[in-house]
């Protein structure tokens, strides 16, 4: 944490922006970067790939399509700072065009629907979208997109109120609605180590160990209420963080678990290098069995070392 009270982004990876999750908690700023022209969404570029993890093999766009079309809840992940992944899903939404679905965002608070009457930074704003902690505009294009098909758009987060309740509880303070959907989706002690370790990277192995709990307790929460409102309003799709969508720690998990008579799809969207063979493509997409159905591929962005703030104290 900076002088200020300001929280510098970290690992941008797999886990959703954890210090987002923070700037919830503390209320911090991150940093502001461009946000690119609309993408065509007719085929993949060279330098992007797509695969479906159950297949264990590369698709194209309109099979990630067929599958969003016959799913009851879907998930699509996201790593924050990255322009190029708000682009894809503004144009996967619009070119989804389904007769009925809700759109659940994290970036505003359960309960509220953002209202289609007001101007949309207004009506973002009103459903407790922070524009500076998100980085507007950077999102721009995703819910202009969502506008523009006239979806409905609904919060899925723990307001701010509420999540630093939970920090402060462990998760004691979690309302009966989410603990009970908590009790049925318990992580197992595997499952629970895992989550550990993501937030522990995710912080640069900097978080004091006191706060593990009920960072832990915070993002189970946040996963819950994002599910609740998803089951409320199924047909519906999620627009989250990568971490948020992963399948066997995130809100695809407690939907399950909740509810496995309904079809859920989990994409995410990561960053890597290209691939130097086709073994080494294979291993990398075997260790993502169980985590996720479709994963998008994208270059991956020259960012600054975001732990080199910990290794100059």
């Amino acid at each position: 944490m900076e002088k200020g009270g300001k929280v510098r982004y970290l690992q941008p990876f797999t886990y959703s922006m954890p210090f987002l999750h923070l700037k919830r908690l503390f209320t911090g700023l991150l940093c502001v970067a461009a946000v690119p022209a609309a993408l065509a969404f007719t085929a993949l570029p060279n330098d992007e790939q797509l695969f479906d993890v159950n297949l264990g093999a590369q698709v194209k766009p309109s099979d990630l399509l067929d599958a969003l079309n016959l799913a009851d809840v879907s998930v699509l992940g996201e790593i924050h700072d990255n322009p190029r992944h708000h682009a894809l899903r503004a144009e996967l939404l619009t070119a989804w065009r389904p007769t009925q679905l809700t759109v659940v965002a994290e970036h505003l608070d359960a309960g509220q629907l953002a209202d289609p009457r007001l101007a949309l930074l207004d009506a973002l704003t009103q459903a407790g979208f922070d524009a500076d902690g998100w980085q507007w505009p950077m999102h721009q294009a995703l819910f202009e997109a969502i506008r523009q098909s006239g979806l409905p758009l609904y919060g899925g987060n723990l307001p701010a109120g509420q999540t630093r309740e939970v920090f402060k509880s462990q998760g004691q303070s979690v309302s009966a609605g989410l603990q009970a959907l908590l009790q049925r989706s318990t992580l197992d002690e595997t499952r629970l180590k895992q989550l550990r370790q993501e937030i522990d990277v995710g912080h640069c192995s900097a978080l004091p160990a006191h706060m593990f709990d009920a960072m832990i307790a915070v993002q189970r929460a946040r996963d819950a209420s994002m599910a609740s409102v998803l089951i409320q309003h199924a047909p519906s799709v999620l627009l989250a963080g990568n971490g948020h969508a992963w399948k066997h720690l995130g809100v695809p998990q407690i939907i399950q678990a909740n509810r496995p008579e309904l079809r859920s799809v989990s994409v995410l969207f990561l960053e890597h290098s290209t691939f130097q063979n086709l073994d080494e493509q294979a291993t990398w997409l075997e260790g993502w069995q169980g985590k996720a159905d479709f994963i998008w591929v994208t270059p991956a962005r020259t960012r600054d070392d975001p732990c080199q703030q910990f290794q100059k104290k």
